[in-house]
């Protein structure tokens, strides 16, 4: 997969919000200006160095070198600034985490990388001095020592308090001088500070650490430095052992490249919205970002740098996502929350991945429980994973047991809370102040029914039938009580909750979504229910509103935007649940939640390709976190399982995919289930056809093929993608177009083929079948042109003939 044609190109002074990297023990955030904010270490789980920042004078004048308009280059994997200084010199910066493959727990230590290139582009010697300065202290306390290592050519620091937990900031140059310093006006004078003192200060509290260095440049001549992040939290030899075992800033840049574009090849879904198959990528990048190698195990916490805590629902919903891309990531963050079960069952609410420390806000029962159940199914149903399966029943039938002995008279489950916000409210919306969502709630009644269901599947695959029966019996007596109690007979809209008096609440909001996507409500209630939450009320052109404009309750920023505002994950919530119903609604979801971040990243304080948390319900400007975890998995989960249409509730896998109005095709690839690698694509051609190399139970009907070959297969143009399927010598071959206007692509065949073949086309642009022979391999190696209209596609159908 080709990254840089993935990635967002902007102007260096449109960027109002940091973007975020990180690897498995390190997570870097950059600021709109292109510097390091913060070097985060998931060990520590503390800002260990704090800004990192590049000043650059004319060493002649000592005149500060001001920069042009430049841009910034926003990859999956790095983040790239492109500018020039007033002098004419040419400057590139290039910033990353080192995150390389894991080999189980064995992962690449804790580092960052700050690569500068000077180039001199004009005619004259241009002789510039420059200044790298790192704040040492990061949010640690005030009592910083330092010392500098001529063999590192870097400066190590440490808190008196806290001596082992060493971090190191150094070049791959020997630097010109060097000095530690409390003087923070220096990296930014207006003129050259000149020279520093070659002195580490031993107890200076608070430092900056400069690392200075001069070059002269004839014309067409560059230099080029990397500056290298580290740390270690057991001591200072530890500390210089991990700094000299990090590879070359090259070489982890490699490293680092090869990794993602082994994980973003995975799970490839493929739409004619660009913006789609853009979001399916991104969601996949921000995942890596996000999954971390913590003292307690594989996690993530829901706000990187600023938390250490993992949340058990947001682990669910992760897993969900990162079953299809990084699996033994998903096992492992599971396991956590599956074998530390509170001593009743319940699931805790989160834990510090550092120490393990729990809390549960004293809740009697909370969404996390169910939604750990479905997440445990998930990820068997993906891997086939048996063993897993066997592991983790046990503690999925105490805490479903446990589900059931929280019910009340009516058969709900019943939460018997009366604090507010995280202390009274079960769902995911608990941190509204002063709000209570206790009782019987539609949503976590939604997810109980699914999750007893569930635990009637791993039952029944574990062949403990009496159990099975029991647990199906279980989930239809909850479902007959939701429907029975919690459906609003006038409406036909679920209440989202009976409150502890026994009154129902009849609010209407973007909750409803849960009994759709959960199974409880019938075909006729889930349409009705995507059709109330398609009107004009509830949309902004960023997504959907967690209640409508008309509500007596919206305000556009109550309850940090769950009264009002638009959190971009219950878009993909809604994509999924319309799918059925509304697949046009469905893509205008997940393309429109998607492309707001991109669309006006200094006005709406987001960063390209990155999934921030919540909007101001009118202006649609980022009032959360700039990289919300548990949204990227989400979107890919909506996008495979909502618009592709694969299934896997009931065990066996069946694939129904979800055309909108205007799609003409739609593909998967390289999606590996059971051991399996799948593909299909589905086309118009012009009734609905679907392709596939894998045996489906339940699925529309389909021409089965044998193997995936896409990857011999080329296609030229940005716009144009290819999927490929072979049976013996016979092949199907699609390829489709994402621009909106037409175009021409060549498709070649790097193959074995031999002979010719006659060939079955159809093209979306003619709308219809022409058959062909003597097709000859040849010309299928050298390239046939292919003519596309606007989003549209050609299916090739070939069979060998001699």
């Amino acid at each position: 997969m080709n990254l840089s044609a993935k990635a967002y190109e902007i102007a260096d002074d449109q960027m109002a919000a940091w973007s975020t990297l990180g690897g498995p023990k390190a997570v870097v955030t950059i600021k709109p200006t292109g510097a390091i904010e913060k070097f985060y270490s998931v060990d520590a789980g503390q800002t260990l160095i704090g800004t990192v920042v590049l000043h650059h004078w004319d060493e002649r004048t000592g005149v500060p070198l001001a920069a042009s308009p430049g841009r910034f280059i926003l990859h999956p994997h790095h983040q790239e600034h492109v500018f020039t200084l007033n002098n004419g010199l040419s400057v590139h910066e290039d910033i990353f985490v080192l995150s390389g493959k894991p080999d189980g727990v064995r992962v690449d230590p804790p580092a960052a990388y700050y690569m500068l290139s000077l180039a001199n582009e004009t005619d004259e010697d241009i002789r510039v001095a420059t200044y790298a300065s790192a704040q040492l202290r990061g949010d640690t306390r005030h009592d910083v020592a330092t010392a500098y290592s001529k063999r590192h050519r870097a400066f190590l620091a440490w808190n008196r308090s806290k001596p082992d937990i060493v971090r190191v900031f150094g070049c791959s140059a020997a630097p010109t001088s060097y000095e530690t310093t409390r003087g923070y006006s220096r990296p930014c004078a207006g003129r050259f500070p000149g020279p520093l003192s070659n002195k580490a200060l031993p107890e200076c509290g608070d430092p900056i650490g400069i690392l200075h260095f001069n070059h002269v440049l004839r014309p067409g001549e560059y230099a080029e430095l990397a500056f290298h992040l580290s740390l270690s939290t057991r001591g200072r030899s530890s500390a210089e052992r991990i700094y000299r075992s990090c590879p070359p800033a090259a070489k982890a840049l490699e490293r680092t490249r090869e990794h993602y574009d082994e994980i973003l090849d995975r799970a490839v879904v493929l739409t004619p919205d660009h913006e789609v198959n853009r979001g399916v990528l991104w969601a996949k990048a921000n995942m890596l970002r996000t999954q971390t190698l913590a003292p307690t195990g594989w996690s993530f916490v829901n706000d990187p740098t600023r938390t250490n805590n993992s949340v058990a629902r947001d682990t669910a919903w992760f897993a969900f996502g990162a079953d299809y891309i990084t699996p033994a990531f998903a096992r492992e963050s599971l396991l956590w929350y599956a074998t530390h079960l509170e001593k009743k069952g319940m699931v805790v609410e989160y834990y510090d991945i550092r120490t393990g420390k729990t809390a549960d806000y004293g809740l009697n029962v909370n969404d996390n429980t169910p939604l750990l159940i479905l997440a445990l199914w998930h990820h068997y149903n993906t891997t086939g994973d048996l063993a897993f399966l066997k592991k983790v029943y046990p503690h999925a039938l105490k805490a479903a047991r446990y589900l059931l002995s929280q019910r009340n008279k009516q058969g709900l489950i019943w939460c018997t809370a009366t604090g507010t916000s995280d202390w009274g409210i079960i769902g995911w919306r608990n941190v509204i102040k002063d709000y209570r969502l206790s009782g019987a709630t539609t949503e976590v009644n939604s997810e109980c029914y699914a999750a007893l269901n569930t635990v009637a599947h791993m039952a029944r695959v574990l062949k403990k039938h009496d159990v099975a029966a029991e647990f199906r019996a279980h989930a239809q007596n909850l479902k007959s009580a939701i429907n029975q109690h919690l459906l609003d007979p006038l409406t036909k809209l679920y209440y989202l909750n009976i409150d502890l008096n026994g009154n129902p609440c009849t609010d209407v909001t973007s909750d409803l979504v849960f009994p759709v996507m959960f199974g409880v409500a019938d075909d006729e209630i889930a349409a009705n229910i995507i059709s109330r939450l398609s009107v004009p009320e509830f949309w902004s052109d960023a997504g959907i509103r967690t209640v409508p404009r008309n509500d007596i309750n919206y305000g556009p920023t109550h309850g940090y935007g769950l009264l009002g505002g638009v959190w971009a994950g219950v878009s993909f919530w809604y994509a999924f649940a319309a799918a059925r119903f509304n697949p046009q609604f469905m893509a205008y979801a997940l393309a429109m939640s998607f492309s707001h971040y991109s669309r006006d990243p200094l006005r709406n304080n987001t960063v390209p390709g990155q999934f921030s948390e919540w909007l101001h319900g009118e202006a649609l400007t980022n009032q959360g976190m700039m990289l919300s975890p548990w949204f990227p998995p989400r979107y890919l989960w909506a996008a495979i399982e909502g618009a592709a249409g694969l299934d896997l509730s009931g065990g066996s896998p069946s694939v129904n995919p979800r055309l909108a109005a205007d799609w003409k095709w739609l593909g998967v690839r390289n999606l590996t289930l059971a051991g399996s690698e799948l593909t299909w694509f589905v086309v118009r051609a012009p009734e609905v056809k679907m392709y596939a190399n894998f045996r489906f139970d339940e699925s529309m009907p389909y021409d089965a093929y044998d193997e995936d070959v896409s990857r011999v297969c080329h296609v030229s143009g940005n716009s144009a993608t290819v999927i490929a399927l072979r049976k013996d010598e016979h092949l199907a071959i699609f390829v489709g177009n994402t621009a909106d206007r037409t175009v021409t692509t060549a498709l070649s065949v790097d193959s074995k083929l031999a002979g010719t073949y006659a060939a079955r086309t159809f093209t979306s642009m003619r709308q219809m079948w022409i058959e062909s022979h003597d097709l000859d391999a040849g010309r299928l190696k050298l390239g046939i042109p292919i003519e596309l209209d606007a989003k549209g596609f050609c299916v090739l159908e070939l069979r060998q003939e001699v």
